[in-house]
């Protein structure tokens, strides 16, 4: 009998691959049925794993769940984008079922066409989507209930939105098991929730806001006027936006509602670009609100925004005939670096995009307080007047920017018992205010969110929207409308979503390649600046002989004027060449070091594993040599 190392080699590999094959199919026949339940997910941000929050909301529910899913078996002949996620979808389904202890019940329903199931499925609101060439339908949606039939429906299960899915729906689970929703009161001079009718031509028509759609989906929401005299009691959150022109007598009642032991939060703006596009009046008119920061130890820059080299996003801007993108130093998109990781409001955004933001300082300690920074800025930071945004030129801010080298705080959380900031009601009380006595000292721990900027709840710096269907799709880009939703859910007591808006950031930004570039870029401005300055000397000289030439005739200037006349229309010519041709280099180097950079984590991984396969295969052929050699 021969030896297995005598053996054929073919035979034995042949034998081995069979017997591979065999094991493969095993492993996966039992881990299909007896590790159903079991599941390990190897992904950073534990996509595939029901998150924390989730858990939390359902290990909450206290009546039975009932969960619909309207799912076409013929989805595939619309579209296989929608049949691959509708495996994802069911897979979650079942993740929820097993979490909750028999508490949540799944019904997975196949619509057929003119089918009672189908006539189901539209009552509950289910969208269905068109089959090409066809007048049928297929359906992928959900429907949520309670045991009170209180219902919940996504209409239609968008694969664009699949990094939303989980918060989708534990937020209409927890929705369905509160007995209330809480209540946001909202003081408002930005029409966040829309205002006039389309067909009207007066006053002009906004569309409700993005940021508007998914606060109501989730709290009760009430809109209180400027010269409120009470805050209503039952207000678990007073939400302040873009707050201006208070009376004093609307001050106390915001103070006493802080001091009774409600939670606030306020977006200032020293500049509201959205009021300036409107037409209205006081897009610069200070926020009326120092004497309740005084209270509280903190002020407000009122005539200044940040302007940061570091964060500025990159804009189109025209300069001389020609789009250019360049940065725009108050349009900030703060990264996750810039976001407190302690706090649950800001722990894990990603990035949120704030426009024309102000800063906070902290002058004073004030007792039973603490004061903790949510957003800051880095240090390459310069505070910017607000005239010189009235006609905003981005280039011309680049080259007169001065970096302070100082961190400004764009958003912080004041957490503690405040006192009043007032020693008594106002004098001119000519309406009754609440007949409890007026309090100095907040009777339990508040927590009050302020943030530099209103500005970044338009939907334009942080989500698109369309309409799929007929249904109204949001897509965010930045994490403007989470960081506002987890604030309000924090502070209303309703922590259980701020976990699964944090899983859903899906950006991975090269942070390397936005280093080199910003280095590239402060390098090749340096230049620019130079060329720009002797540009607009040039300019000035050349002006101040033209208009000696005009008034006097080119017959009285002497011929060293016109040769210097001549000499400097050159010299601006070659100017204007030399700064196109930095502006160019700046663009194709800054492309070629970002090709660069995707080029080298694209192709090391694979090229490093294929040299090492190489390696190992030189390697075993150089021992079969040897061994046959001894042999």
């Amino acid at each position: 009998m021969k030896k297995i190392s005598d053996m054929d080699r073919g035979k034995l590999g042949i034998f081995g691959l069979i017997a591979a094959v065999i094991l493969f199919f095993c492993v996966n026949i039992v881990a299909t049925f007896a590790l159903k339940d079991y599941r390990a997910d190897l992904t950073e941000s534990r996509l595939y794993s029901l998150s924390a929050g989730s858990k939390e909301a359902v290990s909450k529910i206290k009546e039975p769940i009932t969960i619909r899913f309207y799912v076409s078996e013929k989805l595939s002949t619309a579209s296989q984008v929608y049949a691959t996620y509708a495996l994802r979808v069911l897979e979650l389904l079942e993740q929820y079922v097993t979490a909750s202890d028999g508490k949540i019940r799944l019904e997975v329903i196949d619509p057929q066409p003119f089918s009672k199931a189908e006539d189901e499925a539209l009552a509950y609101g289910i969208k269905g989507i068109p089959v090409a060439d066809s007048s049928e339908y297929v359906y992928m949606g959900l429907s949520i209930s309670n045991a009170s039939d209180r219902r919940r429906t996504i209409a239609m299960l968008d694969p664009s939105r699949e990094r939303f899915l989980e918060y989708d729906i534990t937020k209409y689970l927890t929705d369905l098991t509160r007995a209330k929703r809480p209540v946001v009161g909202i003081i408002s001079t930005l029409p966040i929730d829309g205002r006039g009718e389309p067909h009207l031509i007066y006053p002009t028509y906004q569309p409700r806001w993005a940021i508007m759609k998914q606060i109501r989906e989730i709290f009760d929401v009430r809109f209180i006027s400027r010269q409120i005299l009470d805050i209503p009691p039952d207000v678990d959150v007073l939400m302040l936006v873009n707050p201006k022109r208070f009376m004093d007598e609307t001050l106390y009642a915001i103070d006493q509602y802080v001091m009774r032991g409600g939670n606030l939060i306020i977006l200032a703006d020293p500049y509201s670009e959205i009021e300036k596009g409107m037409g209205e009046g006081s897009f610069a008119v200070t926020p009326a609100l120092e004497k309740l920061f005084s209270a509280w130890g903190i002020t407000f820059e009122p005539k200044s925004v940040v302007g940061d080299m570091r964060l500025a996003q990159t804009v189109s801007h025209t300069e001389d005939g020609k789009s250019v993108q360049v940065k725009y130093l108050p349009r900030l998109d703060v990264s996750e670096g810039y976001l407190s990781p302690e706090d649950p409001i800001t722990n894990a955004l990603g990035n949120v995009v704030m426009s024309t933001a102000g800063s906070f300082n902290v002058v004073a300690e004030k007792p039973d307080l603490t004061i903790l920074p949510l957003i800051l800025s880095s240090q390459e930071t310069e505070m910017i007047p607000t005239d010189a945004l009235l006609l905003p030129d981005p280039s011309g801010l680049l080259r007169s920017f001065k970096n302070s080298g100082r961190t400004r705080v764009l958003g912080l959380r004041i957490k503690g018992t405040p006192e009043s900031a007032f020693d008594r009601a106002p004098k001119r009380n000519f309406l009754k205010q609440r007949p409890e006595a007026h309090i100095e000292k907040a009777v339990k721990p508040v927590n009050i969110v302020l943030i530099g900027d209103s500005d970044f709840l338009a939907d334009r710096f942080w989500a698109f929207t369309d309409t799929a269907l007929g249904v109204d799709q949001i897509h965010p880009f930045a994490g403007n409308g989470d960081l506002v939703v987890n604030a309000l859910d924090n502070l209303s007591g309703s922590v259980s979503l701020i976990d699964l808006r944090s899983k859903a950031e899906w950006r991975r930004p090269f942070i390397l390649l936005d280093v080199l570039a910003q280095n590239a870029e402060r390098r090749y401005r340096a230049q620019e600046n130079e060329i720009v300055s002797e540009l607009n000397r040039t300019q000035k000289e050349l002006r101040e002989l033209t208009q000696r030439s005009s008034s006097e005739g080119d017959d009285l200037l002497s011929r060293a004027d016109m040769d210097r006349m001549q000499e400097l229309r050159d010299r601006l010519l070659t100017l204007r060449s030399d700064l196109r041709a930095v502006q160019s280099v700046l663009t194709r180097d800054v492309a070629a070091l970002q090709s660069f950079i995707v080029l080298l984590n694209v192709a090391f991984v694979p090229g490093l594993l294929a040299v090492v396969a190489l390696f190992v295969a030189w390697r075993r052929k150089s021992r079969r040599r040897s061994s046959h050699r001894k042999g």
